[in-house]
């Protein structure tokens, strides 16, 4: 194999993950779901699991190992037996907006939890979003933990990572499509917009919210109603309200 042992375990760290270009997908249903616009570099799993690799074989070198070994290679604590390796892609705004289909988006601001990450990557998959945009100093998309709470979905949709949110809303305004920016200083609930249009759904980091210079470029503050003396929403929960808000929209429109 072209990688050693030695590599695939150092990509645990971010640092060889962006070296290499790798990261490792792991456990069955997320290996054998991998999409064929992926790169998927190597297969490994242990004698016990080695049925699986039987349909992979033509994709990519499958590779068994023993248990103990695999336990190296895993980040899991009760791993499932199989993992891959696979090529990093990049996306661009331009990919995300180059549609024939309304633009819909999340973007996040400097997010750190990689299971909000994870999450909101896997609501706006689940919501039929274009795509997800992650500024500078947001989480890796490759980290594990972001990738098992994604379940999957950070593979089926565009993630744009490391993205320069002021460029990002200058391209947005080209193609006119709203931000909504979710905020406790929003005036407008969700419910009274017209969101049939090309929109952002825009998130901040977890324990600051959204920074001053990104909430003034947004074309609306948003608020989600919330009990007296509860002082705000988890940066997924909050983000998933948003973007179904958009489905509902969306489908009352196509039913009528």
């Amino acid at each position: 194999m072209e990688l050693s042992f030695k590599k695939i375990k150092a990509l645990k760290s971010k640092k060889v993950r962006d070296e290499l270009g790798l990261f490792v997908v792991e456990g069955e249903k997320f290996v054998l779901e991998i999409p064929l616009d992926w790169t998927v570099r190597a297969y490994i799993c242990t004698q016990e699991r080695s049925h699986l690799l039987e349909p992979l074989r033509k994709r990519a070198e499958c590779i068994v190992v023993t248990e103990s070994r695999f336990a190296t290679l895993s980040d899991t604590v009760t791993p499932q037996g199989i993992l891959a390796i696979c090529e990093k892609r990049h996306f661009s705004l331009e990919e995300l907006l180059n549609t024939s289909e309304t633009p819909f988006l999340l973007i996040g601001e400097c997010l750190a939890d990689p299971g909000n990450i994870g999450t909101l990557i896997r609501t706006a998959a689940a919501a039929g979003a274009n795509g997800v945009i992650l500024s500078k100093n947001s989480g890796d998309l490759f980290n594990p933990k972001t990738l098992r709470a994604a379940a999957g979905a950070a593979l089926r949709i565009p993630v744009v990572e490391g993205a320069d949110l002021t460029e990002t809303f200058d391209g947005l305004k080209q193609k006119q499509v709203l931000v909504l920016a979710a905020h406790l200083q929003g005036t407008m609930l969700p419910y009274s917009l017209q969101l049939q249009q090309g929109c952002a759904i825009l998130v901040g980091n977890e324990a600051n919210g959204l920074s001053d210079d990104i909430t003034a470029k947004a074309d609306i503050l948003v608020k989600l109603p919330m009990k007296e003396g509860q002082e705000s929403l988890n940066a997924s929960i909050a983000g998933g309200i948003l973007l179904y808000e958009v489905v509902r929209q969306r489908i009352a429109i196509s039913s009528s």
